[in-house]
């Protein structure tokens, strides 16, 4: 029995031993380390910045110092650009550490598919790649990227803050490419711009979402329309408002939202689609101002939540209004909700998409609960009782 389990082993390891080989390797200090990638165009050409990074570490150092460098390669596509990075150092190009993609804005008007197209088919590239838009050239920021220090991190970290402060939602290579390979809906990304600093050094800094058309970068939104964007999508984790209430509204408040859930339904009335989107936003209240000088009352409460209510209510419907109605964009994947339950209606109309948005009607719910509100002083209970 131990002989034929091992007869059986041996087998097993000759069969697959032979497939190890079918994909080539190289070892690390024969590789040229492409930390971030920038891509613009020039109309026929494009130029790739890439940020490569040095680790200096020799063998068995549990640290050491590393470094970064620029190499700026041209060509008629994204592979003849980088098969030119080979002929420079002399090693394989390598793209497993690669944390994000900034694209241009011309080369993202132009089409983001002509770009991805081979970031996606690179085994190597990591499907949680981030990708950005630059509000005008990539290379500016690699560039800026490389002037933070010798391991970059801004940009990282600028992002990650971004979509934890319900600034972003996802920008991943897969979140982008399965949108691109959608029937109608569209992807977008963040943008970037670089601005000064205090001390007069350039950072960068969030400046909205970019939309998309056909695949090509068509308008961009604001801080506040992107977070419309992802009220809409179901992917706002967090965010902080300030509602003006009571009489004259002369009573503020601060919410934050650290929750919500958007959930659509579909239905065909008269021929034509129905979109009933519910939001549904829990939050805490953080500071309350009076010109009184107290805290909320419970009984002021409900007003505060109505207030918040009407005002994501305002921001989703404002986005939607510019750019489902306007642009004819479908960022909010409304394409597939129709598509999915409603597959009949489809099949008769889901070629005629414009014609679709024009008929459809989207209607908007929004509810809010604050879970603690702020204490009341007791200077003002006294002044209710007298």
């Amino acid at each position: 029995m131990k002989m034929r389990r091992f007869a059986s082993l041996m087998l097993i390891l000759l069969l697959v031993l032979p497939m190890s080989g079918c994909m080539s390797s190289a070892e690390l200090k024969n590789r040229t380390i492409i930390k971030m990638v920038g891509v613009d165009s020039d109309g026929t050409d494009f130029i790739l910045t890439m940020l490569r990074f040095f680790p200096n570490a020799n063998s068995g150092e549990k640290s050491s110092e590393s470094e970064t460098k620029i190499a700026q390669v041209k060509g008629k596509s994204i592979s003849q650009a980088i098969s030119k990075v080979s002929q420079y150092t002399g090693n394989e190009v390598f793209f497993g550490n690669s944390t994000f993609l900034v694209i241009g804005r011309e080369a993202a008007e132009q089409g983001l598919e002509k770009v991805l197209s081979f970031f996606n088919s690179n085994h190597e590239v990591s499907p949680e790649l981030y990708i950005v838009m630059a509000q005008d050239k990539a290379e500016d920021v690699i560039k800026v990227q490389r002037g933070a220090g010798t391991v970059p991190t801004q940009l990282k970290t600028l992002i990650k803050q971004g979509q934890k402060n319900g600034l972003l939602g996802r920008p991943t290579l897969r979140d982008i490419m399965n949108r691109l390979q959608s029937d109608c809906s569209e992807p977008y990304l963040p943008w970037i711009d670089i601005v000064p600093s205090k001390n007069g050094e350039p950072v960068i800094k969030i400046g909205g979402m970019a939309v998309c058309k056909d695949g090509k970068v068509k308008t961009l939104l604001s801080v506040e329309e992107a977070r419309g964007v992802l009220w809409a999508t179901d992917e706002l984790p967090i965010a902080m408002m300030t509602v003006d209430f009571g009489e004259k509204n002369q009573s503020r408040a601060s919410v934050e939202i650290n929750q919500s859930k958007s959930r659509v339904k579909v239905k065909i009335e008269n021929g034509k689609p129905i979109l009933n989107l519910n939001i549904e936003s829990r939050g805490n209240l953080k500071e309350v101002t009076f010109e009184r000088g107290s805290g909320a009352l419970m009984g002021e409460l409900e007003e505060i939540e109505n207030e918040v209510a009407e005002q994501i209510k305002a921001t989703v419907q404002k986005t939607i209004d510019k750019v489902f109605y306007k642009e004819k964009c479908d960022i909010f994947r409304y394409s597939e909700f129709i598509k999915k339950y409603e597959p009949k209606y489809w099949k008769e109309n889901g070629k005629d998409w414009e014609r679709v948005i024009d008929d459809t009607k989207i209607n908007i719910y929004v509810k809010c609960n604050i879970d603690r509100p702020g204490l009341e002083s007791k200077h003002h209970q006294v002044d209710e009782h007298v």
